[in-house]
């Protein structure tokens, strides 16, 4: 299921997964005769209930009875299957938001489901885990039989193997079929682009990379288009200097950064990028002055900052929508579209819509620097436009902007500069451009479907510059 935030898509999840609970008029009839169901939520945080990642995947099965020695079974081949291992005895409030979400996916496969309902799994996964999550995905429904529902934005992986789609808008099903179907149904309207965006270049619809790229190969050929201009190095740029800094939560635990240096320039975009786990929230928590490292330090750190965390709902302490949003001017609450939901409780509101509150709220302050974790999480692609075209106006204004996301074409559209986060360090900062045509995991869907025909497109708009219709 995919659509804008808000439409319905974990309301009728929820309904899915016989919770109980809801308050107002329910009309129609829903029969689901499926047992077990597991559910995975939107919020991951939500749903950890034990202290240890061994605990929390065996919790469902203690809860069904299950004898220890299968328990023990179950758990060594969930474990193996997700490659969970280095996670097993760690504390689970340790984790990273993208290792809680593939924890809780992992504890709901644990219980051998007849049904598995998944609320945007792949939100907080790097592009290397998002791909063994699909690929698992695929296996547990054509080997075990199991029935997967999942909502989900970013798509790019997802299309190559679903059977069925809905097209969700406004608490209706406004198309329905198998993919490409549904693309042809809606080929035209703004809806499309709710669809990767490689299928916009193609004549018919392609759903697998490798379709993509053959295609790619069939109707277009490269152009020998100018060279970029070198970007000029600025003597007097000012810049946040992070000297070796070392940071660990456990005294006798392994060190979150190991040493971490980079020079982040100040006036800029600059996006942090790399796996679950490898430091990037520690890393913008010591900018914002949250966590003191052991060792190194930080120069340069602006006076004001505004932070978003990975979980939005630590900003809210009101009652309603409309008091959170108090004071704020009205041109900055509406690009946001939050009208609607002035007298909802912020615990109300999807995921989607609970991180537009939050941006809201984060990029209303008139701050020197913005530090943003995992900021178009739960975001369809209209409110991700709002959000680049916020910060890129922000960034003319002089502000300074730290962004760490897992979402490639995002990060495409809107960096200036792009740092990879391996093993607690920064091992690379360059210009956008330079960073994804030199990658192969961490780069764009188009650029690993064109960049053997030209390795200068990176986004949709490229095709034009470096490439031509034969």
């Amino acid at each position: 299921m995919t659509g804008s935030s808000g439409c319905g898509k974990t309301t009728l999840l929820r309904q899915l997964s016989k919770q109980s609970g809801w308050n107002g008029d329910e009309t129609g009839l829903l029969i689901n005769k499926a047992e077990p169901i597991s559910y995975v939520w939107q919020n991951p945080e939500s749903q950890i209930v034990t202290n240890r990642v061994e605990y929390e995947i065996i919790f469902g099965l203690e809860n069904m009875g299950m004898p220890k020695e299968k328990m023990r079974r179950r758990l060594a081949e969930v474990v193996t299957d997700f490659g969970l291992e280095q996670l097993l005895k760690r504390e689970t409030m340790e984790l990273s938001g993208g290792e809680k979400q593939l924890l809780n996916v992992a504890s709901a496969m644990a219980m051998n489901p007849q049904l598995l309902l998944l609320d945007e799994p792949t939100s907080q996964l790097d592009p290397v885990a998002t791909g063994q999550l699909c690929d698992m995905l695929r296996r547990i429904n054509e080997e075990y039989g199991t029935t997967i529902i999942l909502a989900e934005q970013r798509l790019e992986e997802i299309l190559s193997f679903v059977d069925w789609m809905l097209l969700i808008e406004e608490g209706h099903i406004a198309a329905q079929g198998k993919p490409a179907e549904v693309y042809s149904q809606i080929r035209g309207t703004r809806q499309e682009f709710f669809f990767p965006s490689y299928m916009r270049l193609f004549s018919s619809p392609v759903l697998t990379k490798k379709e993509a790229r053959l295609a790619m190969d069939c109707e277009y050929e490269s152009v020998q288009a100018p060279d970029r201009k070198e970007q000029k190095s600025d003597p007097d740029k000012q810049f946040i200097q992070c000297d070796k800094l070392s940071l660990r939560f456990d005294k006798k635990g392994e060190d979150i950064l190991r040493q971490c240096s980079c020079r982040i320039a100040k006036e800029k975009i600059t996006c942090l990028v790399g796996g679950n786990g490898s430091g990037k929230t520690t890393l913008l928590r010591i900018l914002a002055g949250f966590l003191l490292p052991y060792g190194g330090r930080v120069k340069g750190v602006p006076q004001s900052m505004g932070y978003l965390p990975q979980n939005p709902r630590y900003l809210f302490l009101k009652d309603t929508v409309g008091e959170e949003l108090y004071g704020i001017e009205e041109k900055l609450q509406k690009p946001w579209q939050l009208e609607r939901y002035a007298k909802r409780h912020p615990a109300d509101l999807s995921g989607g819509e609970l991180q537009r509150l939050a941006l809201c709220k984060v990029l209303s302050q008139d701050v020197e620097c913005y530090l943003l974790d995992e900021p178009a999480k739960g975001l369809d692609w209209q409110m991700k436009e709002v959000l680049t075209e916020r910060l890129q106006t922000l960034k003319k204004m002089g502000r300074t902007i730290v962004v760490v996301s897992h979402d490639m074409e995002f990060v495409a559209k809107l960096a200036d500069v792009v740092g990879l986060m391996f093993d607690g360090d920064i091992i690379v900062m360059e210009d956008m451009r330079d960073f994804f045509e030199g990658n192969q995991f961490y780069t764009t869907a188009l650029h690993r479907i064109a960049g053997q025909l030209n390795s200068h497109i990176i986004l949709e708009e490229d095709v034009n510059i470096y490439g031509k219709k034969k």
